[in-house]
């Protein structure tokens, strides 16, 4: 099991780097209009969709394959800790950027939409890719990554990482910024239990299957939601749509 003294130091790092990141965006993301916030559930949708755990099952239990519970137990609680660390540091210097740059609402807003729709078709390309090659022999093992190695880009995507700008920035005022913040480590705590269980959940009977079912009709739910912030975006920009 995970050592307590690791999960205090690791969990009061945490709680600090949050609270210092509130006292900075207090002073670098001004409050913007409420009727361009997106809902917290949308709000959890974009990031799960980008940081969220459908994404680690495979590769996380690809490289742990052959090692031991105690081995992937502490490479998955060192690289969330990294992760959460990473995304506080990101949304706080990136909104703060953007800010910085005056860029307008509307065209954060179409940057969000145009990420989630690239990223939606990232895994239709990679599906068409893999079935153009030809058939190669099977990879070898790779040694354990390092946290580090899995925190990016595993855990945390650049494009996740874009979208969680955009949204802390559109979000505007301090407290509701906090909330986009919470929800992507919430996202990552998810991530986190995703991993201690990987081995287990796809060795499960039809849960492979499950996934393959799923996984689509969430690229095809990230395709709308970007689709859905252009054309808000577009509108805001004063294009008629």
């Amino acid at each position: 099991m995970l050592k307590r003294p690791r999960i205090i130091v690791g969990l009061a790092f945490l709680i600090f780097a949050l609270a210092a990141s509130a006292q900075q965006m207090a002073v670098s993301v001004p409050a913007q209009p409420q009727n361009i916030n997106f809902t917290l559930t949308k709000v959890f949708i974009f990031l799960f969709l980008t940081l969220g755990p459908l994404k680690l099952l495979g590769p996380f239990a690809q490289m742990t394959r052959g090692c031991d519970a105690a081995a992937r137990r502490n490479l998955a609680f060192r690289a969330t800790v990294i992760s959460i660390v990473a995304i506080v540091f990101a949304a706080v210097t990136g909104a703060s950027i953007l800010t910085k740059w005056g860029i307008s609402l509307g065209s954060l807003l179409l940057t969000a939409g145009l990420i989630l729709f690239l990223v939606a078709l990232k895994p239709v390309m990679e599906q068409f890719a893999q079935q153009s090659r030809v058939a190669a022999a099977p990879a070898p093992d790779v040694p354990l990554p390092t946290p580090m190695r899995l925190a990016f880009p595993t855990i945390v995507t650049p494009y996740g990482i874009a979208i969680l700008i955009v949204l802390v920035t559109l979000r505007g005022d301090t407290r509701t910024a906090m909330q986009v913040l919470g929800v992507a480590v919430f996202v990552l705590l998810l991530d986190f239990i995703a991993m201690l269980f990987a081995q287990r959940i796809l060795g499960t009977p039809l849960v492979p299957l499950a996934l393959g079912i799923v996984e689509p009709v969430m690229g095809v739910l990230q395709v709308a939601l970007g689709v859905s912030a252009v054309v808000r975006a577009l509108s805001m920009l004063g294009f008629k749509t």
